[in-house]
């Protein structure tokens, strides 16, 4: 996948370019004045040097170590609330680094396992525990391990004594390698200590709203709302009935997106929402997953693979952008009577900027370079896998294709991501960027006194009244910054 440290590589390699050379190729792409032409480019200045100048950041049992060491020192100085978050995320950046195979990768997640134990938070513990034990935990360390298992199966389950028999016999097996180093460690009479102290798991209270009655009409919309053509013959979405503050009127799934780089250790890549049990990409240290399946550059890549496959592959989805940016009708489409903001037509229709808008810079059209040494070496986009020395000897104009729609889908991405921030303690901080049909293609009327805000809910998105609405009031949202 793609990362943030091997982004900054390239661009340090960008410039350490001779000053010439690096100024005609700017002065060539300055010159340009479509995606395709501005791509080519970028291509033609970098792909003759990307096998020997690429760099990647890679998982190393040093950096394993490292942060490995930092979350033992936040779980044993803890001194205030934030503990958890800072200790969980250090461990699960151990986790990302160590290569797979390591005993590093066993010893990160028994040590998370530790902590989310200490949260009660005992099924996310097994999780962690069963992972680390796959992942080839030290046999002298298995009997500890094991009780710590026993224990959380005797909180989730206390009138059970399977679950916890099991483990208990697994932890007496390994019983003697760990008396190898500590002799005078004493099992019959820790456990009972163990489960005096054990405490019922933490309850956790989940928000899950709802939309009360669908709309007819309007994918994840309330029957509370329609689309309507206003004065200016544009369409707007405005309430058909008395709209309650609090209210959702529309949930849906984003487009796409990505967590803040914040909390690239905290939040799934897929999904965006917090996860306190982290898998790492196996390739790079910089993604994690919620589970074992697995910003704005992240952003086009995901924008990009779903409109492929929503499509059926690259000639598909370049006709249908030609064929869209001919249209002088933009509305919205519907389809058999029903409008759908999150399909491929109506995604195209937003807006984006121009190949010729100043947000379209060479450093943009690099990073379009670098996205589509992934997706030749990593799918078949471009019709088969390629390796990168394949890739860069290639004269197959798909890449050009690919890189054309890349960057114009960067420009998509900076035209139309919405940030979504959380209070907490008094300041916003960032969570996600997310790219909203929903809120971008203007039927949501702009406003610096909105009456809409939207949030997280899940890995959807949700509408909901700030303020009441009155029937036949428009829905108004905050203005875009």
């Amino acid at each position: 996948m793609t990362t943030p440290g091997s982004t900054e590589a390239w661009m340090f390699f960008y410039n350490s370019q001779p000053r010439e050379a690096r100024e005609i190729a700017e002065k060539q792409f300055a010159q340009k004045t479509t995606f395709k032409d501005k791509f080519e480019v970028a291509w033609n200045f970098i792909s003759p040097h990307i096998k020997e100048n690429r760099v990647r950041l890679k998982k190393t049992v040093g950096q394993s170590m490292l942060w490995r060491e930092v979350g033992n020192k936040v779980y044993t100085t803890a001194k205030n609330e934030d503990y958890l978050r800072k200790s969980i995320e250090a461990y699960t950046k151990s986790i990302a680094f160590a290569p797979v195979g390591s005993s590093e990768l066993s010893l990160a997640y028994a040590n998370r396992s530790v902590i989310l134990f200490k949260e009660r938070l005992y099924e996310d513990c097994l999780l962690d525990i069963e992972r680390s034990l796959k992942a080839g935990y030290p046999d002298k360390l298995k009997t500890k391990l094991f009780l710590r298992q026993s224990l959380c199966f005797k909180a989730l389950k206390p009138n059970s004594g399977l679950e916890p028999g099991i483990s208990m016999a697994n932890a007496m097996q390994w019983l003697p390698e760990l008396k190898k180093y500590n002799p005078k460690y004493n099992i019959i009479k820790e456990y009972p200590k163990m489960i005096n102290d054990l405490k019922e798991p933490r309850e956790i209270i989940k928000f899950i709203p709802e939309i009360k009655n669908d709309n007819a009409i309007i994918v994840g919309a309330s029957d509370a709302i329609e689309l309507k053509k206003n004065n200016e013959n544009n369409q707007t979405i405005v309430a058909t009935r008395d709209i309650k503050t609090g209210e959702f009127i529309y949930i849906s799934e984003p487009f796409a997106a990505t967590p803040v780089n914040e909390l690239h250790y905290t939040n799934c890549w897929h999904c965006c929402c917090q996860t306190w049990t982290g898998v790492p990409c196996d390739n790079c240290p910089n993604i994690i997953y919620c589970s074992d399946i697995y910003i704005e550059k992240l952003m086009a890549m995901k924008m990009i693979s779903k409109s492929l496959n929503s499509v059926g592959g690259l000639k598909g989805l370049k006709k249908k952008i030609d064929s869209i940016d001919s249209m002088k009708n933009k509305e919205l489409i519907f389809t058999n009577g029903i409008l759908d903001v999150n399909t491929i037509d109506n995604f195209l229709r937003l807006d984006y900027f121009k190949a010729t808008s100043s947000n379209c810079t060479f450093e943009s059209a690099i990073l379009a370079v670098l996205i589509i040494t992934v997706f030749g070496e990593k799918t078949d986009k471009l019709g088969k896998k390629m390796t990168l020395n394949d890739l860069i000897k290639s004269k197959d104009k798909k890449i050009l294709i690919l890189g054309e729609l890349i960057l114009r889908y960067m420009m998509t991405s900076g035209f139309n991501s919405q940030s979504f921030n959380e209070s907490s303690t008094g300041c916003m901080v960032p969570l996600s960027t997310d790219s909203i049909p929903f809120y971008n293609t203007k039927i949501l009327k702009p406003s610096c006194d909105p009456n809409v805000n939207w949030s997280h809910v899940g890995s959807d998105v949700g509408f909901y009244a700030c303020k009441p609405i009155k029937q036949g009031q428009p829905v108004l949202i905050k203005v875009a910054k």
